[in-house]
């Protein structure tokens, strides 16, 4: 999970632990992951204004500094300007001291990329399907082949990997269920798998979960605390981050709004739409539905096609989009109804599409007086990454800092462990 890195957001001070007065040892690693978080997050700043933000004294901050420069990971990057007096050294974090790789599992293949802790894209490496996968051996391959073009491609072994895939996670034991739209990694515990592929235990994430996080990031999400991803495309899922933290759930399942029964409750009364019962919320059920409304005219072949039409005045795409948008509308009620969050993001390529917004705005102003603001996600077709990129930036640099700790107490004697050494990790 990552932390809100929003500039209003402190690192954790450093405090004595259950069993007395904190370690010097422990004390210095407190105050130089602080002074280096917030190094990240001001991207250039001083001494002084680190002190200042911080709440550390000048000489901790001085001497965690002079470590984290020993160490690799900051550099000096020039003085202050426009101020009177002495012009402080200014500090940048160094972008390359570790690169996390982020994979997404698609329902057309798999999309992988290499980032420094800049979040900079160095390289890609995409993977199309030639069939769906048969089993979950089939999509470890593909992760496996992915992580090797892109340490290929650095030169480099990648520090951090994060994982996003469809279905839910069991937090307990790492398997995969209600995987819908990539049947083959039902049951499969693909965390494990991919570590004995590729030496290394990923971070595994729903894809949906990682859209919600994407927006936290760089999206509409960035300074809201409570909000929900409804995400509308191959299938349909949610996502909820409240105070700030991706909310997973006791099972894993937390936001997986498919679970709702409308489907299967307008089915049994008979509802207008059997396509959407049938195929769900979908952009196939879209299509179906389209055609079936348009009859012989119809030439659409792509659900984004029916709602452009729609915004022109079809008169049959138009009926499908109303149809799509009570859908839409019953599922985000049911969030507002549960949790209440500032701000609903549609995303998919149904949700984001512009058209399907405003109809759905007009439903929930008439049914809830006061609906959250709603937003389509302009993050695209690579929201997933956008996510898996803000995690694996967060989990390299804490693997580059992890890795520094073991080599100092190596130097000096000692015998730690990094943290997750030889377990993998997950949400």
């Amino acid at each position: 999970m990552v932390p809100n890195e929003s500039p209003g957001v402190q690192s954790a001070r450093p405090t004595p632990g259950p069993g007395g007065p904190a370690q010097p040892a422990l004390l210095r690693e407190l105050n130089e992951r602080t002074v280096l978080d917030e190094i990240r997050r001001a991207r250039s700043v001083s001494r002084a204004e680190v002190a200042r933000r911080t709440g550390l004294s000048k000489p901790t901050v001085s001497l965690a500094l002079r470590t984290l420069e020993a160490s690799g990971l900051v550099r000096q990057v020039g003085t202050e300007s426009g101020r009177r007096g002495r012009a402080g050294v200014l500090f940048e974090p160094v972008s390359d001291a570790a690169l996390g790789g982020a994979i997404e599992i698609a329902v057309w293949g798999v999309r992988s990329v290499v980032v420094d802790l800049d979040g900079t894209t160095l390289h890609e490496h995409v993977i199309q399907w030639a069939r769906r996968p048969r089993s979950a051996d089939d999509v470890v391959d593909a992760i496996g082949e992915a992580v090797a073009a892109l340490e290929r491609r650095t030169g480099r072994t990648l520090d951090a990997l994060v994982v996003g895939t469809p279905g839910v996670q069991d937090p307990r034991t790492g398997a995969l269920g209600r995987v819908g739209t990539i049947p083959a990694l039902e049951g499969a515990a693909l965390g494990d798998l991919v570590a004995a592929r590729v030496g290394r235990a990923p971070t595994v994430f729903n894809d949906v979960d990682l859209v919600a996080l994407g927006e936290q990031s760089e999206g509409h999400g960035r300074d809201v605390a409570d909000f929900a991803v409804l995400w509308i495309g191959s299938g349909l899922g949610a996502a909820l981050v409240l105070r700030g933290e991706l909310v997973v759930g006791h099972g894993g399942g937390a936001g997986e709004i498919f679970d709702v029964p409308f489907a299967r409750a307008i089915a049994a009364a008979g509802g207008e739409a059997p396509e959407f019962t049938e195929l769900g919320l979908t952009t196939d059920g879209t299509v179906a539905l389209a055609r079936r409304i348009a009859g012989d005219t119809s030439t659409w072949v792509h659900a984004e096609e029916v709602l452009d039409a729609a915004v022109v005045g079809d008169e049959p795409a138009g009926r499908v989009l109303a149809e799509l948008a009570t859908w839409t509308s019953w599922y985000v009620a049911t969030l507002v109804a549960l949790v209440d969050p500032e701000l609903v993001v549609l995303a998919g390529p149904l949700g984001s599409h512009d058209a399907l917004r405003p109809a759905v705005e007009q439903r929930l102003v008439e049914w809830l007086g006061s609906p959250p603001d709603l937003v389509s996600s302009k993050l695209g077709a690579r929201s997933v990454l956008s996510g898996a990129v803000a995690v694996a930036v967060r989990a390299a640099a804490d693997e580059a800092f992890a890795h520094r700790i073991l080599e100092r107490d190596h130097d000096h004697g000692g015998d730690r462990r990094r943290p997750g050494d030889g377990e993998g990790t997950r949400p």
